[in-house]
């Protein structure tokens, strides 16, 4: 039975390990698309996605920097809750931004934090016409609740597809922090929501880890099994000679089953 349970243990970390390593392949080729799509030309995102376009043409414009252009419709904004920045509980504000062509995309302005009352401390949008330049990102790729939480807006015939992860606003968001960092006397701060990291995570360390755990059961096992073997041996030749003992040669057989176990294991 025990030789079952080190096979089955064996087989799952050494799958494991491989499956590690399949993310760390995946990881690498996000990591190499997001470069390729950064590297491109911006552009302006009502020419790059129109509010038609399937889910193709998102695919085709995902972590394309852009620019959008027009006014925020306030009233409109998203709250995608459960979000977490730099240790700090809250969520972000998505808002619609109406551009020249009459379509909409929603802009997510930041992160900001909870307020006393545990709900969003929500800052106003900036009140003139703003340009804001950032990355195009596919709401359904996002984790949490942000897919559903941005269903309704995204559910409208003239929003655009994807999101616009704000870099950068101008005029700059009321509660944005300075140049030097500070943040702003009184209000809501809205920090901005990070681009995606380019980092291949801990999943080759983790790997890496269950193949010498998958290594130290394969050579370990035998080891134990041989001391087992060795005291049984020496518990026989221990025995009186008037006590009961098992038949002469049992020491022999355990050590050719051992042997055999051995050869099936290379």
């Amino acid at each position: 039975m025990s030789h079952l349970l080190v096979l089955v243990l064996v087989v799952t970390m050494v799958n494991l390990g491989f499956w590690q390593l399949r993310r760390l392949d995946e990881k690498r080729e996000r990591n190499e698309l997001i470069r390729s799509r950064m590297d491109e030309p911006t552009m302006a995102v009502g020419d790059l996605l129109d509010a038609d376009d399937g889910g193709d043409a998102l695919d085709a414009a995902r972590y394309r920097r852009v620019t959008a252009q027009g006014r925020y419709d306030e009233s409109a904004t998203v709250h995608v809750r459960n979000r977490s920045q730099d240790g700090v509980a809250g969520g972000w504000l998505v808002t619609p931004l109406s551009l020249p062509g009459g379509e909409r995309v929603g802009v997510v302005r930041g992160f900001v934090g909870l307020g006393p009352d545990g709900e969003l401390d929500v800052p106003a949008v900036p009140g003139d016409e703003v340009e804001v330049s950032g990355l195009v990102v596919d709401p359904d790729r996002l984790d949490g609740t942000a897919a559903r939480d941005l269903d309704p807006l995204l559910g409208e015939a003239d929003v655009l597809p994807g999101l616009v992860l704000a870099q950068r606003s101008e005029p700059p968001e009321p509660g944005a922090a300075g140049d030097d960092g500070a943040a702003p006397a009184d209000g809501a701060v809205i920090v901005a929501v990070p681009p995606p990291e380019l980092s291949e995570g801990p999943h080759l360390a983790y790997a890496v880890q269950w193949f010498i755990f998958s290594t130290i059961a394969v050579v370990g096992y035998p080891l134990v099994l041989r001391r087992v073997v060795a005291r049984r041996g020496k518990e026989v030749d221990d025995t009186p000679a008037g006590g009961a003992t098992p038949g002469p040669g049992t020491g022999d057989v355990l050590d050719r089953e051992l042997e055999d176990l051995l050869r099936e294991g290379r």
